[in-house]
């Protein structure tokens, strides 16, 4: 099954589990990133998945046209996700930052970027702040 980001997050996809599984694995598998594996613990928007990718957990989730948001343990191998994300979703992550409970999470925003930022970058309770241009 040939996918990309076009069939899950630029456009609404089936709200459908096993689909949603099939096309994200599979567009992370051809973007270089085959330790991934994740399942669907949201088939409805907000779309919500878990899994690992490697060793490392990761959880993701997104609404389409929206945002999509990276959750995981700081570690020195979340920056090949994040280039890798940058290429399927086509633009950079708007900001990344260490949350109170210890992981690390990256957001890419189509909408309402500069107040997602304000928000961040304003609250004491998160650590490690960068924004990306």
């Amino acid at each position: 099954m040939a996918t990309n980001a076009s069939t899950w997050f630029y456009n609404e996809p089936e709200h459908n589990a096993y689909l949603l599984e099939e096309r994200v694995n599979h567009t992370f598998w051809s973007n270089r990133l085959s330790a991934v594996y994740l399942d669907c613990l949201s088939d409805t928007p907000p779309f919500k998945m878990v899994g690992t990718w490697g060793e490392l957990p990761l959880t993701i989730e997104w609404v389409p046209r929206d945002y999509f948001t990276l959750t995981t343990q700081p570690d020195t191998q979340v920056d090949q996700l994040i280039v890798a994300l940058k290429e399927i979703l086509g633009f950079m992550p708007t900001i990344s930052y260490v949350d109170p409970n210890g992981d690390q999470i990256v957001e890419w925003h189509m909408k309402q970027a500069g107040q997602r930022i304000q928000n961040i970058q304003g609250n004491p309770n998160f650590h490690h702040i960068k924004r990306y241009k």
